[in-house]
């Protein structure tokens, strides 16, 4: 006997169609928590998602290779939230997207971290001479006033980019740690958001994230970001690991120069000893009378002003 579909199987079909007509398909494709083990310069990556292309999503082209494009499940999520986010304000608006990690995390080439699904590269937000969004196969650096290094036609936007930021610092899900850019980009989105009115709690949080690397190349040409470790991690690092390198050559102890005492100038009676040849007399001096015990201030005094230091 043949079973029809119950009201059950109906509905699920027909929620499933809606949302793939909106255009929310889901980036993730697998169920579990994700894992990641060990430092961003020194893990590994478990049960990762893979970050799908979309309508407000694309991979660069330099980038697009090597299937580079795994993460966390909230890394992944929050990039496609906020891309989402991006591109409802601004319909042109296409995020590109460089690398995340590889399948099961560890070295990436030309990354020093990217090794345990927390860290991803993200295009900047670029425009023409006319507003109109520009996609590109590789990063721009960007230059202090805002066009392109290697073609002044285009221009950081500030307005899709903030949009940008602000959803990432937002997300519910993902806890973004930090956003790795350039000094005088960082100013220019604080001093946007400040421009729009921004509230004061998403000024500060952005404050917080965005930064210039210590120890690394200025992040011009693009946003990298970090978010903390899932909950499911027990074994995950926050922070990056020292290099072995510096490990085992630390900076040199640098020594402290050692001073030396500065003789004090002769008497006046020993002067005219040594222009006469002969040793000055000295007075003998009366035998003191006993006296009681000095206190511990009054022999404090009495070392400094014999020289002698405690």
């Amino acid at each position: 006997m043949r079973r029809g579909f119950g009201p059950t199987c109906v509905a699920i079909v027909i929620a499933a169609l809606g949302a793939v007509a909106h255009g929310a398909v889901p980036s993730v494709t697998k169920r579990g928590p994700s894992r990641s083990f060990g430092a961003p310069n020194q893990g590994r990556l478990e049960n990762g998602v893979h970050l799908e292309p979309s309508a407000y999503l694309r991979f660069v082209g330099a980038y697009a290779e090597g299937d580079a494009h795994w993460g966390i499940r909230e890394l992944v999520n929050a990039i496609d939230h906020a891309a989402r986010e991006v591109h409802r304000r601004y319909p042109d608006a296409m995020l590109g997207v460089g690398q995340l990690s590889r399948k099961a995390g560890g070295e990436i080439d030309r990354h020093a971290s990217h090794e345990s699904g927390r860290d991803a590269d993200l295009a900047f937000y670029l425009v023409d001479s006319l507003g109109n969004s520009v996609q590109r196969d590789h990063f721009f650096a960007i230059r202090p006033d805002g066009h392109a290094s290697s073609d002044p036609r285009l221009r950081f936007d500030d307005g899709r980019n903030f949009a940008l930021i602000a959803a990432l610092a937002n997300d519910p899900h993902a806890h973004v740690t930090h956003i790795f850019i350039a000094t005088h980009l960082r100013t220019r989105l604080l001093a946007h958001a400040a421009k729009v009115g921004a509230s004061p709690a998403l000024r500060s949080r952005m404050a917080e994230l965005l930064m210039q690397p210590h120890h690394a190349l200025p992040h011009d040409d693009h946003f990298h970001v970090r978010v903390a470790c899932p909950w499911s991690s027990q074994g995950c690092v926050e922070n990056a690991l020292v290099s072995s390198a510096a490990k085992k050559h630390p900076a040199p102890m640098v020594k402290a120069a050692k001073t030396t005492k500065v003789p004090k100038p002769p008497t006046k009676r020993l002067v005219r000893a040594r222009s006469t040849g002969k040793a000055a007399s000295m007075p003998r001096l009366a035998k003191p009378a006993a006296a009681a015990p000095l206190t511990p201030d009054e022999a404090t005094a009495l070392a400094i002003e014999s020289g002698i230091t405690p």
